[in-house]
């Protein structure tokens, strides 16, 4: 949130903003990146996205201003536009006449500024499954409960719920998905049943994807059986049973878990099927 000693007012009646008819303006110098705000990971994808964004602005296309808040030693913080921002510097080390960036003020709390960076528009990248499970990570610790981080991150409850499992999970989970080998939802189902060993688990089956000639992977690869749990369930629940010409009689609530398990197996099929 904006410091007591500065904010916009000060910044606009002192000079460091100016304001013009298309908007508020701040010199390049002025604009900070908060040092661990930004998840995203210095990796090849996101070097060549930079440099699709260099060559862009260079070139001289238009991007949306960036979003800002005041920062008490002076100037602001960058709260939408890293990419952006770095951008611009390389384009003014580069020799363009880079000096007054257009700027808007960023509204909201601080929980809303941390959700900002997966909600963000204009030519964004847009983060990966493990950077959005940072994200997530993040406003965990406002104890926001899954409801309301999905509302904030503009994702369904579903899809959070995915994102929270690979933030608490082993560090070798989460590298396995921050690295591309592994698919978010193959990396929640192994920790799911295997818990602590997920990792030891995913590292086999990366290595069986290899062998297949598979980049990732993915849920159906990891979820082509019934759990044996169920499967055994399922036998008790029959045996129980009568047999009636060629009919199964049993208790309503038991019929019904036996549905939901054929349903399972239904389900499982299908995704073999269509992998």
């Amino acid at each position: 949130m904006a410091g007591k000693s500065n904010s916009f007012r000060d910044m606009s009646r002192n000079g460091t903003i100016l304001r013009r008819d298309r908007g508020m303006f701040i010199r390049l110098k002025d604009i900070h990146i908060r040092e661990g705000f930004n998840k995203r990971v210095e990796d090849e994808r996101l070097r060549e996205a930079d440099d699709d964004l260099f060559q862009y602005m260079m070139q001289g296309g238009v991007i949306p201003s960036l979003e800002v808040e005041a920062r008490t030693e002076g100037g602001v913080w960058v709260v939408e536009g890293h990419r952006r921002t770095r951008a611009y510097q390389r384009c003014a080390e580069a020799g363009k006449p880079v000096e007054w960036i257009a700027i808007v003020p960023f509204e909201g709390s601080d929980i809303d500024r941390i959700a900002r960076i997966s909600t963000s528009n204009g030519r964004q990248l847009a983060l990966t499954k493990f950077e959005e499970a940072m994200v997530a990570k993040d406003l965990m610790a406002f104890n926001l409960t899954p409801d309301e981080i999905a509302k904030h991150m503009h994702r369904s409850r579903p899809h959070v719920d995915k994102l929270i499992v690979l933030a608490t999970s082993n560090h070798d989970v989460q590298e396995a998905v921050r690295g591309g080998q592994v698919a978010l939802d193959a990396a929640v189902e192994r920790v799911k049943e295997h818990g602590e060993d997920a990792g030891q688990i995913l590292e086999e089956d990366v290595k069986k994807a290899q062998e297949q000639g598979k980049k990732k992977v993915t849920k159906s690869m990891v979820q082509k059986n019934l759990p044996v749990i169920k499967v055994r369930r399922l036998l008790q629940l029959l045996s129980e049973a009568t047999v009636l010409d060629e009919s199964i009689n049993c208790y309503p609530e038991a019929m019904e878990e036996i549905k939901t398990i054929i349903e399972d197996y239904r389900q499982l099929s299908q995704a073999d099927f269509s992998n």
